[in-house]
C-alpha cells in the first residue's frame, strides 16, 4: 500500500470521527442567523478547504518551448551538417560511448 493511501485513510478517519462527534445544533451567521448541525457546518468548511487547497497547490504541467520562428528548415539542415553528432557531449561521455575522435 502506498504511503499516500495510508495518509489519506488516516485523515479521512479523523475527519469522520470529528464530524460525527459534533452532531448538536449550533447557530451560524451567514447573512442572517442560521440554526443547523455542527456536522453540516464542519463538513462544508472542510470540503471548501480541500477544494481550495487542491486548486492552490495543484501541479502545473510545463509547456514545451516553441522553436524560434526566425529560422527556416534550411538553416537547421546547415547546422546539422556542420556539427559533429557527438560534439555536444563531454570528452568523458564520448569516451564512454566509444565515439571519441
Amino acid at each position: 500500500m502506498k504511503p499516500r493511501s495510508i495518509i489519506f485513510g488516516i485523515i479521512t478517519a479523523f475527519v469522520a470521527l470529528i464530524l460525527f462527534n459534533n452532531k448538536e445544533e449550533a447557530s451560524f451567521w451567514l447573512f442572517g442567523e442560521i440554526r443547523t448541525s455542527k456536522l453540516l457546518i464542519l463538513g462544508i468548511f472542510f470540503l471548501l478547504g480541500v477544494v481550495t487547497g487542491g486548486l492552490l497547490f495543484r501541479r502545473r504541467r510545463k509547456q514545451p518551448q516553441a522553436a524560434p520562428l526566425d529560422r527556416n528548415e534550411d538553416d537547421y539542415a546547415d547546422d546539422m551538417e556542420d556539427e559533429q553528432p557527438y560534439s555536444h557531449l563531454s570528452r568523458e561521455d564520448r569516451r564512454f560511448l566509444g565515439k571519441e575522435d
